[in-house]
């Protein structure tokens, strides 16, 4: 363990104890252990037991009971962390062994921030993967390893300096990594997808759910990305009054052309397109309503269907 720490994955966790343990597990089995750390920001009350961390794996361990803002909580784990890569791991998101050598191996290249490639977690449930498509379609196993405009969200890398660049505008721009995302292309900083950087993500397996949870994360990103933006208040107002319609619409575009080249996930995309238009639906309402009203109580119910919902019958 005497080797300086390259990357620092940041886990943010709450109430599904069992389920963020098989975090812990999966970073400690990383084969380059040696080279990492695991920063927890553990939201859970204080009298609640904290995680099990094996003695080789180097940790940081921040309480912060309490805590009601995703963003605030991620800031935490970024200011906390000691390595140069902070890489963001959810608590219903499992890498495999490799994923911490390859994002440090591809982050020597220069990139602003390094996306992960995703597998269903929940395997068994119909609705899982096909939310899994609709949510990560482009980032989906197989991906294409390249450089793009946006990487994935909340299970993300960035080069810690680039973010502490943002000064206390980062808890905001944590909320929802598009915005940020947005930010650093705006700022030329380059992005990119490492498709074997790969990790087990669970999904809701209700539609209700992921469309609730869905809504609510959406309404985030909508008054998060006018606020950090400065939008006037007659492009929210347009914004507002054509997401319903146009960001299914464009989303769905989207999914179809990152299909290119990737067959083997066309059969599950056809079976799994109702499900995707009704979450997208629910989205594009919670779009709409964050820029005509701002985000209201969205960003409370975001943190607390992604730390306190049963996602697939974990505790």
């Amino acid at each position: 363990m005497s080797s300086e720490v390259k990357l620092s994955a940041v886990l943010v966790a709450g109430s599904r104890r069992k389920r963020a343990q098989r975090v812990v597990d999966a970073v400690a089995a990383q084969t380059a252990l040696s080279e990492i750390e695991l920063v927890i920001v553990d939201l859970a009350r204080e009298e609640i037991p904290p995680f099990k961390v094996p003695d080789n794996l180097r940790s940081v361990y921040v309480r912060r009971p309490g805590t009601t803002r995703w963003g605030i909580a991620r800031s935490e784990g970024v200011r906390a962390a000691n390595g140069d890569i902070v890489a963001f791991i959810e608590d219903h998101c499992f890498p495999e062994p490799e994923w911490a050598s390859i994002l440090i191996e591809e982050h020597r290249n220069g990139w602003g921030a390094v996306g992960y490639a995703f597998k269903s977690g929940n395997p068994e449930s119909f609705v899982a993967r096909a939310s899994l498509l609709g949510r990560y379609g482009d980032f989906v196993h197989p991906a294409h390893r390249r450089q793009a405009a946006l990487v994935g969200g909340n299970n993300v890398s960035y080069k810690r300096d680039l973010l502490l660049s943002f000064g206390i505008e980062l808890e905001d721009l944590l909320s929802i990594d598009f915005n940020l995302q947005e930010k650093l292309s705006k700022r030329g900083v380059p992005l990119f997808v490492e498709s074997r950087a790969l990790a087990a993500h669970e999904n809701f397996q209700s539609v209700v759910q992921e469309g609730i949870t869905g809504h609510h994360y959406c309404r985030l990103l909508a008054a998060k990305r006018a606020q950090t933006q400065s939008w006037s208040g007659p492009r929210k107002l347009l914004h507002g009054i054509g997401a319903p319609i146009g960001s299914p619409i464009i989303r769905l575009w989207r999914l179809i052309r990152g299909l290119k080249g990737r067959r083997a996930l066309w059969p599950s995309a056809i079976r799994s397109l109702p499900v995707i238009v009704v979450i997208y639906f629910f989205d594009s309402i919670g779009e709409s309503l964050g820029y005509l009203v701002g985000a209201g109580n969205s960003e409370h119910w975001a943190l607390h269907w992604e730390l306190d919902a049963d996602r697939a019958g974990s505790k």
